[in-house]
């Protein structure tokens, strides 16, 4: 990093390095080109020097933090900062998906788009008293909240023949093209961006060969508890934001796999699409309780996961891991939920540490939001065990945004316009 001194300073110049005063308060942001203005409150603030991008480095650019403004640059860092919760990046994986973030969150300002995740779950709930009421026992709801019986007879079969040794590829391209409805977004998702596969990809025999039967498998059952929670009369909940979040982090997560370890895609994309499930059930098993925690957390401006675990003794993650084990899906898959949110000790999976580094990249970078206005830093330990350079996140989020709403669009529903769906 070239550093000139302030006397010697340009218009135009651009700053390859975040630029903070003496006092340590932060000025100007990375890629923030310098404006006579910039210059004359630099020597006010007492700077002495200034990290400058070289002439090459500005060549071998991509440019495209230089179309934006100082200040747009500045705005997008400080929304990134919040997400935070104020704390910068101390880690060089969390300084790449700063820069990436900040690079998103910039160019949707200066195209006019919303910046901010529309808000997921509404705080304008009818006055209660009390909340005393709202049993939220995690064994209850386990028996009682959500059963089984509304999910499709193809869900069952798959699920046997996925047990199964003895159930062969054509055995289960067959259960599951008994299913038209199914069989239709399965053939849409084999033929999405995620495989990118040349020739239009026609019947389930030939998305069976080219995603194998097993994984198939894993992806029927994805797809039939989606459509299954879709629907779900949840009051006081934004459902595009609940599924565009879900979306984003299941992107995400079958994009990095694809780098380290292609043969767990279909595994990271459902536990993706799957993740916050237990959120979505306590919206619906105590919605009070949840606007009381959500209002909580922002006013300490931690993440919710850490408010459920301090005050209802458990997350979202781990009641959702729990369900999918009762669900029948593989204890593979229901593991990667039920420890996407664990203390980073216990973190110790590729699977896992997929997911929770999918989560947070998404909270960054993706649309939508699932209840959380803050989130924690992916800790230097799970990404150790993601093992993948730090420069994925920034490919991987140009390939994410191609992706999402094209995916978004498969699993879709309720409202377009995303209003809640109100109880009958």
């Amino acid at each position: 990093m070239e550093y000139v001194s302030v006397s010697r300073l340009q218009s135009g110049m651009v700053l390859s390095g975040d630029l903070i005063a003496p006092n340590g308060r932060f000025i100007l942001p990375k890629g923030a080109r310098l404006t006579p203005k910039n210059i004359m409150s630099l020597k006010i603030w007492g700077v002495s020097e200034v990290p400058v991008a070289k002439a090459k480095d500005l060549e071998e650019s991509s440019g495209e933090e230089l179309l934006y403004s100082s200040s747009v640059m500045e705005e997008a860092r400080n929304m990134v900062l919040d997400l935070f919760s104020g704390t910068p990046p101390a880690s060089p994986i969390m300084e790449e998906v700063f820069t990436v973030a900040v690079r998103v969150i910039a160019a949707r300002i200066a195209e006019g788009l919303p910046a901010r995740r529309p808000e997921t779950f509404s705080l304008s709930l009818p006055v209660k008293p009390s909340i005393s009421d709202e049993k939220i026992d995690i064994e209850d709801i386990l028996r009682t909240e959500v059963g089984l019986t509304s999910f499709p007879d193809v869900y069952f079969r798959v699920s046997e023949a996925l047990q199964s040794p003895k159930s062969s590829v054509s055995h289960i391209a067959d259960l599951i093209s008994r299913d038209t409805a199914l069989s239709a977004t399965l053939l849409k998702l084999a033929n999405s961006a995620i495989y990118g596969v040349p020739a239009k990809v026609d019947s389930i025999s030939r998305a069976t060969a080219l995603i194998g039967g097993r994984a198939l498998s894993v992806l029927a059952l994805g797809v039939s508890a989606v459509q299954n929670f879709r629907d779900i009369p949840v009051e006081w909940v934004n459902m595009e934001s609940f599924w565009k979040h879900s979306v984003s982090v299941a992107v995400i997560a079958q994009i990095l796999a694809s780098k380290k370890n292609p043969r767990v895609i279909e595994q990271a994309f459902v536990a993706g699409m799957l993740h916050d499930i237990g959120r979505l059930v306590l919206y619906r098993h105590a919605p009070f309780t949840m606007a009381r925690l959500i209002s909580a957390s922002a006013e300490r401006k931690i993440p919710l996961a850490a408010m459920e675990k301090e005050v209802l003794g458990f997350d979202h993650g781990e009641l959702g891991g729990k369900l999918l084990e009762r669900w029948n899906f593989p204890l593979s898959l229901s593991d990667m939920v039920l420890q996407y949110h664990g203390p980073e000790e216990q973190i110790k999976t590729f699977p896992s540490a997929l997911l929770a580094a999918a989560d947070i990249i998404a909270a960054a970078i993706g649309e939508g939001n699932s209840g959380s206005l803050h989130a924690s830093p992916i800790p230097d330990s799970v990404w150790k065990v993601v093992d993948l350079p730090c420069s994925v996140i920034d490919m991987t989020a140009r390939q994410a945004h191609r992706q999402i709403t094209e995916i978004y669009s498969l699993f879709k529903g309720g409202d377009d316009d995303g209003k809640t769906v109100p109880h009958s």
